[in-house]
């Protein structure tokens, strides 16, 4: 009950628009991405280490996979490569040429 009273308090919320729920959606899909590209990234990297790294053979695959896609989501959260940026523009840019334009917005006027 006490965090209804401190909403409550606060005042009225601003309301996301669709415009910025879509946003935040892309910019989280172009960082998974990277995360998903990065681990894979990653794990070929921790190969290179050997097995003795992280225990026998079966226990070497089980935390080298773990290991991998935590650093791979922390490489991320600190800016990664740069691919998600990219990732994000080309997906703004192909959900607005996909959007059907007004006859206003193809006149320039």
């Amino acid at each position: 009950m006490s965090d209804l009273t401190s909403l409550l308090a606060q005042g009225p919320q601003p309301t996301l628009t669709k415009a910025a729920i879509e946003q935040a959606r892309s910019t989280e899909t172009a960082k998974d991405f990277e995360a998903v590209f990065l681990t894979q990234f990653v794990d070929e990297m921790m190969k290179t280490a050997g097995e003795t790294a992280f225990g026998g053979k079966d226990q070497a695959e089980m935390w080298r996979s773990f290991m991998s896609e935590a650093v791979a989501k922390h490489l991320v959260e600190q800016g990664g490569l740069g691919l998600a940026g990219s990732v994000e523009q080309m997906m703004e840019a192909y959900t607005s040429a996909a959007k059907p334009q007004t006859p206003v917005e193809r006149s320039g006027t």
